[in-house]
């Protein structure tokens, strides 16, 4: 060990080459960073595009998609075991290397499986270069020492990237093919390992592999335990849930590995340190950011409009991203400002959701047969603005009261809660919940349409008539009208079920500002929380 410790301190510091300028240090970081953000197994912007190319279903690229989400929980448990024997040039290159062999796969397989397991091990590798990239920026973005000041800097990229990331696949697979999107990524990953070996200095290379200091039982766990929830609550509508034995079988797999894996950490020598659940300050920033993530779901519900009532594309859908770009650098100005004026991070929390519980407003009183694709601009801002203030607030407030060693291990329980499990879960509660409505709704409606209803008939018959002046048939004429009136029905449907959700989400976000302006009031503001070596996880 005490050698292990030498080593350490001997090839950490500074990993740039003596003439690498300050400024340059910091592109080269952004060089990396954003193709890392940027880079997943699945791209859930091209699902159409995919699903049709490999004749599968939504859920099995949702279902990879979030696979990189837990791999990248699980790295965050491997990460102080190795950064102490390697360099941050040997970590960096070794893992976007072993991105790009797996982006390579990704591209070259018809098996979702495959991609899946890829996009796992994506997210694991995204891990570690994602801890190199953060201590090559924190002393440059927050020369105030400061976790509230890297925040606001650092979350507009990160945040950023992954709305680009939705718009650049949908945009190549239009123009291009779905693969094209690997082929990219593999560029940018290129290009970064080029800017590595210019600018990075030579170092002794790894002593040793802390295999044996590693507990794989515990990570095998963990990984079932969360493949298995994940697929679970993915699958749970297209397998009508317990109904199944396959989903049954999941479901009690997931509980017994969690349950395994929790016992194992009471062991002498835990994987991760269970007494962080006993902060308070922690505990509440893993279950908001599970609320959070809910939220943030209703981008579902922004979907279905757009695509069911407005009839406009996939391509359209995601070019409403955009527009949460501006949304993250408003956040980021508001989180800086709130760092220099030392206001307390409970303000920020309320802020952030009473933008989110605005823009679910918005959609409320938006969604409208004569709605325009414009009116959702302003609601995909906020959203934005929403995401960067909770996203800086709960990276500040959760790791309040830890000691450093637990530090190291915020970022498992963090991501896991954030990124891993949450949006799934979100995904799930509003895809079933939409489904079911809208066939409640549907069959509502259509009970309603008969030769007594005045309405419809008139409607029907103005169809008809169209129809048969352009040529066709009566017996056509008369199907085409029936199928023109069966549409109404579904986009009436589709409006009244997105009303019912974003109605019930905005009385929850006005019952969550209340709770939250009576529960974090009542204790002791937490304002700054400086940085120190524990935030990489030395």
């Amino acid at each position: 060990m005490a050698l292990v410790v030498r080593y350490f301190k001997s090839t950490r510091g500074d990993p740039f080459r003596s003439w690498v300028p300050v400024w340059l240090k910091a592109a080269v970081a952004i060089l990396i960073l954003v193709p890392i953000m940027l880079a997943n197994g699945a791209y859930t912007g091209s699902n159409i595009d995919i699903s049709g190319f490999l004749g599968v279903l939504s859920e099995d690229i949702n279902i990879a998609y979030y696979a990189a989400s837990a791999g990248m929980a699980i790295g965050y448990l491997v990460t102080p075991k190795v950064r102490p024997v390697a360099t941050v040039k040997t970590i960096l290159l070794i893992s976007i290397f072993c991105q790009i062999i797996l982006s390579v796969i990704c591209a070259e397989t018809n098996y979702m499986e495959i991609i899946t397991v890829c996009s796992f091990l994506i997210g694991y590798f995204k891990t570690f270069s994602l801890v190199e990239v953060f201590a090559i920026l924190m002393p440059i973005f927050a020369p105030s020492g400061t976790r509230n000041e890297f925040y606001a800097k650092y979350f507009p990229i990160s945040l950023a990237c992954g709305q680009l990331s939705l718009v650049l696949t949908a945009e190549l697979a239009y123009v291009y093919r779905w693969q094209y999107m690997y082929y990219f990524m593999i560029a940018l990953l290129l290009v970064s390992i080029i800017a590595i070996l210019i600018c990075m200095k030579y170092a002794r290379r790894l002593v040793r592999i802390p295999f044996k200091d590693i507990d794989w039982l515990s990570l095998f766990l963990i990984s079932v335990c969360y493949m298995s929830f994940i697929y679970f609550i993915t699958y749970g509508k297209t397998k009508d849930w317990f109904t199944s034995n396959n989903m049954i079988t999941i479901f009690v797999l997931s509980i017994v590995t969690g349950w395994l894996f929790i016992r194992r950490q009471f062991s002498e020598n835990p994987c991760v340190d269970l007494s962080l659940l006993k902060n308070r300050h922690s505990v509440v920033v893993y279950i908001l950011a599970f609320v959070l993530m809910f939220f943030v779901s209703f981008s579902m519900l922004i979907s279905s409009y757009t695509t069911s009532v407005l009839q406009l594309d996939n391509t359209h859908m995601n070019r409403l991203y955009f527009f949460m770009i501006p949304g993250f650098a408003v956040g980021g100005f508001l989180s800086y400002y709130f760092f220099i004026k030392e206001i307390r991070m409970a303000w920020l929390i309320f802020i952030g959701f009473a933008c989110l519980t605005l823009s679910i407003g918005l959609l409320y009183f938006l969604v409208t047969p004569s709605g325009l694709y414009e009116d959702l601009f302003l609601l995909m801002f906020l959203r934005g603005v929403g995401m960067h203030i909770l996203f800086t607030a709960f990276s500040v407030y959760g790791i309040a009261g830890l000691t450093a060693k637990q530090v190291t291990y915020n970022g498992f329980y963090i991501v896991s809660a954030r990124s891993a499990l949450a949006p799934a879960v979100g995904a799930s509660i509003l895809t079933n919940w939409l489904y079911v409505l809208q066939q409640k709704n549907i069959t509502l409606l259509s009970a309603n349409i008969d030769t007594q209803n005045v309405t419809a008939m008139s409607q029907f018959a103005a169809s008809a008539k169209s129809a048969i002046a352009q040529g066709w048939s009566i017996e056509n004429a008369q199907q085409l009208a029936t199928n023109s009136l069966y549409r109404q029905v579904q986009v009436q449907a589709a409006i009244v079920s997105i009303k019912t959700i974003a109605g019930w989400m905005l009385i929850l976000g006005i019952i969550l500002l209340i709770g939250i302006l009576l529960y974090f009031f009542q204790f002791k503001p937490v304002k700054l929380i400086r940085m120190g070596r524990d935030m990489i996880g030395e």
